[in-house]
């Protein structure tokens, strides 16, 4: 069995170590790294039975099998270091657009996941949505709602309002457990809503409805709870053009049905419409 680091794939190479040993020395030098990994020793020395050589820039990604993008590191902290890619790349298709995630930061343990990345807000609407999911053309009523309350659901979809046409900040925080009990955030935000969503898929978009670019984000498939938080709503220009809104999506796993809601609601009629 021939396991990639990076992405996770295994490939079967055959039922006996007769197999495996043909496999390899069918092309030494590709399939063992065996030209440059001498080349390497002669240069540098031999290395130690408990470390490795790990790229700089990840191969999968265009990373070069030369000096300066290869360094030494312990073999447990490789398995570390590549591990969060491999859980990335693993579900997604060829050619896909990903999101790497941050590290969390270390005084919330609850902290899965952190994403920060600019969203077109087109017709100021904003799906949260499985990657398989689609939404077709639904009633009128259905945007009707979405402007009134800036949230609205459909199978493996949720909609939510934006304030401005354009390109807007998206914060999307994956948890394992929910917002703490008195959330500040809920407190501070503008606009706050909630629905449940399905990912079946275990990839999430966030995007408008031409379904462009966007990096997909990996979670574990299941449902989860999305919370929304709006800020900056009051810092819109006259013509609500320009503005500092900003939009933190927070995510959970959950068995519970969390229908679409209003949490709390802006004070003044909700821009965007």
């Amino acid at each position: 069995m021939r396991f990639d680091p990076e992405t996770a794939e295994r490939t079967t190479l055959g039922d006996t170590l007769e197999d495996w040993a043909g496999w390899l020395l069918a092309d030494p030098d590709v399939r063992g790294a065996h030209a440059f990994a001498t080349s390497w020793q002669d240069r540098h020395g031999a290395l130690a039975h408990d470390e490795r050589l790990i790229p700089l820039r990840f191969f999968t990604l265009g990373g070069a099998y030369e000096d300066d993008n290869l360094a030494v590191k312990d073999a447990a902290q490789c398995m570390r270091i590549r591990g969060p890619l491999a859980q990335t790349l693993y579900r997604l298709p060829d050619g896909a657009h990903f999101q790497m995630s941050s590290t969390p930061p270390a005084s919330d343990p609850d902290l899965l996941a952190h994403h920060e990345f600019d969203v077109f807000a087109d017709y100021s609407t904003v799906l949260i949505q499985d990657d398989d999911a689609r939404l077709g053309e639904p009633e009128r009523s259905w945007f009707d709602l979405l402007v009134d309350d800036w949230i609205n659901t459909a199978p493996g979809i949720v909609g939510i309002g934006a304030a401005r046409p354009f390109k807007v900040p998206f914060t999307v925080d994956v948890r394992r457990t929910p917002p703490a009990e008195g959330d500040t955030e809920l407190q501070q935000a503008d606009h706050v809503t909630q629905a449940s969503l399905a990912i079946p898929s275990g990839r999430l978009l966030i995007s408008s409805q031409d379904f462009g670019d966007e990096p997909r984000i990996p979670l574990t498939p299941g449902t989860y709870a999305v919370r929304i938080y709006s800020h900056g709503l009051n810092t819109l220009s006259e013509d609500a053009l320009e503005g500092e809104d900003r939009y933190h999506v927070v995510l959970w796993p959950t068995t519970e049905d969390h229908p679409a809601q209003v949490l709390k609601r802006y004070h003044e009629t909700l821009p965007g419409g």
